[in-house]
Formats: structure tokens, C-alpha cells, sequence
């Protein structure tokens, strides 16, 4: 069944530069379809010169909800009217309402991590945990995981170690008692940490397709018992994950996250709870065309 396009359809879209890749206007249009709701989902190329106007053009039009994605989660935080706490902490903002012509921002994706690894059996609670990369993913992650109570160790590549040690620092503004460190990936420190770590996250760009044969670790650092959790999606099982399925990991999909911090911004859009399998199945249709 097609979604109806009425004088009274409301519409919520994706930016980003490019934006030609997303999942996200499948997953949101199979949920608008399976409630019935008079919204439509749609993607809006928009350069990094180009987004203020299409903030303004946001309000002017009466855009309902808005998601952010790369470039823009950082930028766009300078024309919202109003940033939650959580946003504010991480830095980035992924998600904007629009509640009568004011635009308000917030960042799922720490809440969809979070869910995506709780879903996947992971108790977070004093689980001590290798995140691996130290951009805006790796942030988010990190700022959720000891909001939760993990014990988080931060291994960057060489030239980002500065931002890993920034990221910690920003953490435990937030978080005094938190428990997080950060130290270059390397040989000696992965084999200080991983042997005693519970779950392992790439949250690095390392795996994506195109470059699918690309792992960020050598094989031999998963070991079974460990949880295995890469934040990229395309390829939906990353050589990362199929390492660690091969040492007996259990393993959390990307697409996981994806579909939990979208359901996350659609339940604050439209009040309502959306069916986070079908969207997780929309957006894995669309990755088995690719």
C-alpha cells in the first residue's frame, strides 16, 4: 500500500552532503505506512554553504522533524533554538523538531547505541569496553556507554589520539565519576585491553563499503564470550563482525543502531512508537540492492 499525499501530509526529511546513500527514507516511510500517519519521509541534499537556508527554509515551510547526518551534526547546532543536555554534551546533534516555527535538536544516536547494544544481550552496567576511533560516532558511543556505567577504554589510530584524549576529557565534565581512558591502537595496548574486554566497537569508518576487505583489528584480538559491535552498516555483516562470529563472538549489527535512533526520533516527532523491526527490515531490503 503507497502512503497518501494530501493537503494535510506533514513531512519529515534527512540532509547531508552526500545524501544519495541513506536508509533512512525507507525506514521511515515503512513505519509511516504501517501506522497509517499522514507523514512522508523524504532526503534533502544540502552543502555545507547551503544550511542555514535550509533551516530557514525549514521553519518557513513547517518541516515537522528533521535528521542530521555528515556533515552537518555539528554546524546545524548554531541555528536551533533550543539544544538538550545530552546534545550539548556530546557536541553533535542528530535529530531536530520543529514545535511552531522554534527548532529544537537532540542526538539519538548515543540512546541508539546504547539500546542497539542491550538488544544484543549486552549488560552495560561495569562491562568494560574497547571503542575503537574517536570522531563524532565514537563520541556519541563513548558518552552514552558511561552514562551507563561501562568502563570504557578509547583505542585511536595515531593521528586522532589528541581527539580521543578531548573526548575523554568532555566525558568526565559531564560524567566526574565516569570511567573512561583513551591510548593509541597499537599492538602493546590492544594486547593490554582486549583480552579482558567484554565487548569491542569499531566505530570507525574502516569496513564500508566500498572497502569491505578492511578490517580495523587483526582477527586474533576477538575472543569468545566477547560481544563484537561495528557501527558501520554497509556491508550489513563487515569483515569486523565476521572475524568475530569466527572467534566465537556475539555480534551486533549496525543496522541495529541505525534502526534504534531512528525509531528514537520518530517516537519524538509524532508521539508515537514505531515498529523498530519493520524499520530494521526496510532498511536491510535496501542494503540487499546494493
Amino acid at each position: 500500500m503507497a502512503i497518501a499525499i494530501s493537503g494535510k501530509t506533514k513531512i519529515l526529511c534527512v540532509i547531508g552532503d552526500p545524501i544519495e546513500h541513506t536508509m533512512s527514507p525507507a525506514m521511515h516511510n515503512a513505519a509511516i505506512q504501517a501506522l497509517g500517519l499522514e507523514l512522508v519521509y523524504v532526503a534533502f541534499h544540502v552543502k555545507q554553504d547551503q544550511l542555514k537556508q535550509a533551516f530557514d527554509g525549514f521553519r518557513a515551510l513547517g518541516i515537522l522533524g528533521i535528521n542530521v547526518t555528515i556533515p552537518h551534526k555539528i554546524n546545524v547546532m548554531q541555528y536551533l533554538d533550543d539544544i538538550d543536555p545530552v546534545a550539548k554534551g556530546i557536541g553533535a546533534v542528530n535529530t531536530v523538531k520543529n514545535i511552531g516555527g522554534k527548532l529544537h535538536g537532540r542526538n539519538t544516536d548515543a540512546d541508539g547505541a546504547a539500546q542497539a547494544l542491550k538488544n544484543g544481550g549486552v549488560v552495560l552496567k561495569a562491562s568494560k569496553i574497547a571503542l575503537i576511533g574517536a570522531g563524532g560516532a565514537a563520541r556519541a558511543v563513548g558518552f552514552a556507554l558511561v552514562r551507563e556505567g561501562s568502563n570504557v577504554t578509547i583505542l585511536a589510530r595515531h593521528d586522532d589520539v589528541p581527539a580521543a584524549a578531548d573526548i575523554v576529557r568532555d566525558i568526565k565534565i559531564l560524567f566526574p565519576s565516569g570511567k573512561i581512558d583513551s591510548c593509541e591502537l597499537g599492538k602493546e595496548s590492544m594486547d593490554k585491553v582486549m583480552p579482558g574486554a567484554n565487548v569491542v566497537i569499531n566505530a570507525t569508518p574502516v569496513g564500508m563499503h566500498p572497502n569491505a576487505n578492511q578490517c580495523i583489528i587483526d582477527a586474533t584480538c576477538f575472543h569468545s564470550g566477547m560481544h563484537a559491535f561495528d557501527l558501520v552498516y554497509n556491508p550489513h555483516d563487515t569483515l569486523f563482525l565476521k572475524h568475530a562470529q569466527s572467534a566465537g563472538c556475539k555480534v551486533v549489527h549496525g543496522i541495529d543502531m541505525l534502526a534504534h535512533q531512528g525509531a528514537m526520533a520518530f517516537e519524538w516527532w509524532t508521539g508515537t512508537k514505531p515498529p523498530v523491526d519493520i524499520m530494521r527490515d526496510a532498511a536491510i531490503k535496501v542494503l540487499s540492492t546494493r
